[in-house]
């Protein structure tokens, strides 16, 4: 099985925006496959009071999950949870639009800051999933909040775990866990394919799969 490090996922997605499937394109792609892999594997339920969060960061893999959620939210109660103060840091005009599209479907939404975290506790609780949105292949470094205690809010659910391309506060690259801690996850959907950071990292990733979102090899 191959494996890419995170420069060549960005060279690859460079050379697809050259022929036009830009980041707007891909993050489409991505969120459709990611929930496509969900509903395939978890089925559908509308259970009372039984919900699938989606927890999302202010870059690109928060984008991702802003679409998986508004796809999800046609077969499932779905509540997403922002970890910024405001849409204001939410990083790129991608993610910005899929926050927008998403507004405008039966979906509860918050954002939460490091002082407002706990208090969407019972989300954690009464979630079946939980998808982790949170940080993507560009993550170096310490982990800070609330990113932190999002991770350790994940960890201490009862919910299926489910991380999108690789677990939050894992080294895309390295594999190696970042200060603060990394979610384990029950399943991890590696987006185009898996990066070079999952492999003997199962404790972390747990079932891995793969899922095409228009990348080319050639």
């Amino acid at each position: 099985m191959d494996f890419l490090t995170p420069e060549r996922m960005r060279e690859l997605e460079f050379r697809a925006a050259q022929r036009g499937i830009g980041v707007d394109v891909l993050m489409e792609n991505a969120g459709r496959a990611v929930a496509r892999a969900i509903l395939d594997l978890y089925g559908t339920r509308r259970d009372q009071g039984r919900t699938l969060l989606v927890i999302c960061g202010t870059g690109n893999n928060g984008g991702d999950g802003f679409v998986a959620a508004r796809y999800l939210s046609m077969k499932w109660e779905v509540r997403v949870l922002i970890l910024a103060a405001s849409p204001s840091m939410i990083k790129t005009k991608e993610a910005r639009d899929n926050l927008e599209r998403l507004s405008k479907e039966p979906v509860e939404y918050a954002f939460a800051d490091a002082g407002t975290l706990a208090s969407r506790g019972s989300w954690f609780e009464d979630a079946t999933i939980i998808v982790d949105a949170i940080l993507g292949t560009g993550v170096k470094g310490e982990v800070r909040e609330p990113v932190r205690t999002a991770i350790g809010m994940v960890n201490g659910a009862n919910g299926i775990k489910v991380a999108i391309d690789i677990p939050s506060g894992l080294d895309p690259a390295t594999g190696n866990v970042t200060e603060g801690g990394a979610v384990k996850a029950d399943l991890t959907i590696a987006l185009h394919a898996q990066k070079t950071g999952l492999k003997g990292k199962e404790t972390y990733t747990g079932k891995i799969v793969s899922v095409p979102i228009g990348l080319s090899e050639e």
